[in-house]
């Protein structure tokens, strides 16, 4: 049978899902007399990297009226950002635009600027190691709409990435 330290260790290997890895060794004093021992158990977890961004109430498609097109640009609200990022370097969430339609995104929001243009551009994040699973966050986005930008219905044209800093 073994100790609770040892079932305690196993479970918390398994809650973890990291497969644990165990040194023990013991000894038993020889002789005459009261019998002496002692063990030592060694082992360690290895947690997964995770990395995990989900698009919470983001449209598939968008509308984009005559109204919009003589503005020159739409604004798109209601979209949250679920994030979990265990690396303790923190992470960057990159954002590229995905429709000629659109020449500019800026996701508002966030602890600072991101703004899509002609490249992917990228906003630095901080560690969420040590602290409590934060809830998603709500963004917006201002799609400016290219000068030959046309009213009908576009794919979503923002995409988000999460990358190691």
């Amino acid at each position: 049978m073994r100790g609770p330290t040892y079932r305690i260790a196993m479970f918390c290997a398994a809650l973890l899902g990291g497969s644990p890895v165990a040194f023990g060794a013991s000894d038993v004093a020889p002789g005459a007399g009261a019998l002496r021992a002692s063990a030592a158990l060694d082992f360690s977890i290895k947690v997964p990297h995770v990395m995990q961004l989900k698009l919470l109430g983001h449209p598939a498609a968008i509308s984009v009226t005559p109204d919009d097109v003589a503005r020159g640009s739409i604004t798109v609200s209601g979209g949250q950002l679920d994030l979990l990022v265990n690396d303790r370097d923190g992470y960057v969430i990159r954002a590229q635009l995905a429709n000629p339609v659109f020449t500019a995104a800026q996701v508002l929001g966030l602890p600072g600027a991101l703004v899509a243009g002609d490249g992917a551009r990228s906003l630095r994040m901080a560690s969420m190691v040590g602290r409590p699973k934060p809830a998603p966050i709500p963004v917006s986005y201002e799609l400016r709409l290219s000068p030959g930008a046309t009213p009908g219905q576009y794919g979503w044209p923002v995409g988000l990435t999460l990358e190691n800093p």
